[in-house]
């Protein structure tokens, strides 16, 4: 895989000057990051953007371990033959129009797998956006440059889609949250041939990946896929598409992949310590929240005790409510954690879990309260972890993560933030959280979801 992902040399074939076009944005990405040599192939130019252009890849004089193809699929086959003569080891076919639209496009995408196996060369696709390395950074898409290079911020997930142009837009808003950097996107499509597998294989033992994700619509082989994930020290979270008939039908027509029997597939999943997700945002949330390096510790009673903070009853009950749901339970707090949270309640507040902590905030103001009660739980031998309701507000309610965590000493158990108020101030808070590695979340739902799944990993 390696001249998938550090190629000396890429042709891009399909390159034209013409503004907003696929063409154009795939030459312009290739010079924002990568430093190789770069041939665009296009018959109708002698030059674009300051590149000579070639009417052939096989013209082409330098060295093309890559080529990335962005023509219209009837004119594949010839350029991959094309890609035989020069030697090209790997190409990324980003067009449309093959198994995806019926058998005349399955037809023709069979062709061009055969043009490739006789010559040597790996596909990447089709019908796919290709790859994006953040850290280099290499962008091998047509994603729209302007939206991508204000957007990337590297992390240490790595996405696989099969889609296309989720991959773009979805990232794009992901890292324009500021929630989550990413190492690699791959972006596979139809895979007819270099598969989730050896793209997985890949990223494991990738050292910038610490946690993969991917969504799926079919498995190439079960079975390696199965062993992979089994034998694997990083956490895979998968989001499978096409798990009832509707689905698996809208799949066909998407990627042209058979689904399968979801209820099996969902089995295997789970023995292979592959944790689930229902929708892309609740991967990342999960996938963000597994790439902190929190202490994890098993709860003897089995379900993992959780403490909740809030300074809301109703929205302690609510949560209460998502834990039982997902496997979680409510610790029971040690004398001396309820010692100490009372020292800053009203005489007439008792302290139970959840830890309503209205009273003792406007008591002492919320800075105060919360930094003794957030030391004092994280201290508890019998809470594994904690759950927090922050108001940010204007005044003493602009709470600095820093001074309220100050308490938080040795091992980091997880510690995740309910976050509500005024757009303008809860970002001011909630970015100094994230940055200090705290996961913090805008849904109750996707709080606990995220919480859950740390124990469902370690199990």
């Amino acid at each position: 895989m390696n001249f998938f992902f550090e190629p000396n040399g890429i042709a891009v074939v399909g390159a034209t000057p013409e503004p907003f076009s696929g063409g154009r944005n795939l030459l312009t990405n290739l010079t924002l990051g990568y430093k190789g040599p770069i041939y665009p192939v296009n018959p109708k130019y002698d030059e674009i953007l300051g590149f000579k252009c070639y009417p052939r890849v096989s013209e082409i004089k330098g060295p093309i371990d890559l080529a990335i193809i962005f023509v219209p699929a009837k004119v594949v086959p010839q350029v991959l033959e094309d890609c035989v003569m020069k030697g090209v080891r790997g190409v990324i076919i980003e067009s449309g129009g093959f198994a995806e639209v019926g058998p005349e496009g399955k037809a023709l995408q069979d062709q061009c797998l055969a043009i490739a196996r006789k010559g040597g060369v790996r596909i990447w696709g089709p019908n796919c956006m290709g790859l994006i390395d953040t850290a280099k950074p290499y962008i091998f898409s047509f994603v729209i440059p302007k939206d991508m290079h204000e957007a990337i911020r590297p992390g240490h997930i790595s996405l696989m889609v099969q889609s296309g142009l989720l991959s773009g837009g979805f990232i794009i808003t992901l890292m324009g949250n500021k929630t989550l950097g990413l190492a690699k996107v791959c972006s596979i499509g139809n895979k007819c041939d270099v598969s989730e597998n050896e793209i997985l294989e890949y990223l494991l033992k990738d050292p910038f990946t610490k946690v993969v994700c991917l969504y799926l619509e079919s498995f190439t082989n079960g079975r390696r896929f199965f062993e992979l994930a089994a034998s694997s020290d990083k956490p895979i979270i998968v989001l499978k598409g096409g798990k009832t008939p509707s689905g698996a039908k809208a799949s066909f027509g998407h990627t042209a992949s058979l689904a399968g029997n979801y209820e099996l597939i969902k089995g295997i999943l789970r023995q292979a310590r592959v944790i689930e997700a229902e929708d892309f945002f609740e991967m990342m949330d999960i996938a963000r929240t597994l790439e902190k390096d929190f202490h994890i510790q098993r709860s003897p009673a089995g379900r993992p005790r959780i403490a909740i903070l809030t300074y809301s009853g109703a929205s302690g009950i609510v949560t209460t409510d998502h834990m039982e749901k997902y496997g979680l339970t409510l610790a029971h707090l040690s004398p001396q954690t309820q010692k100490q949270v009372e020292e800053l309640s009203p005489d007439w507040m008792p302290v139970k879990n959840p830890v309503d902590y209205w009273p003792a905030i406007e008591k002492n103001g919320p800075a105060l309260a919360y930094k003794q009660a957030i030391s004092a739980l994280h201290d508890d031998p019998e809470v594994d972890g904690i759950i927090v309701h922050i108001y940010a507000g204007h005044g003493i309610w602009l709470l600095d993560p820093k001074e309220i965590l100050s308490g938080v000493k040795g091992p980091r158990k997880p510690i995740l933030f309910w976050l509500i108020g005024p757009e303008s101030v809860r970002e001011a808070t909630r970015l100094p959280l994230e940055e200090e590695g705290w996961p913090t979340f805008y849904e109750i739902h996707r709080t606990v979801r995220a919480m859950a799944s740390l124990f469902e990993y370690c199990r």
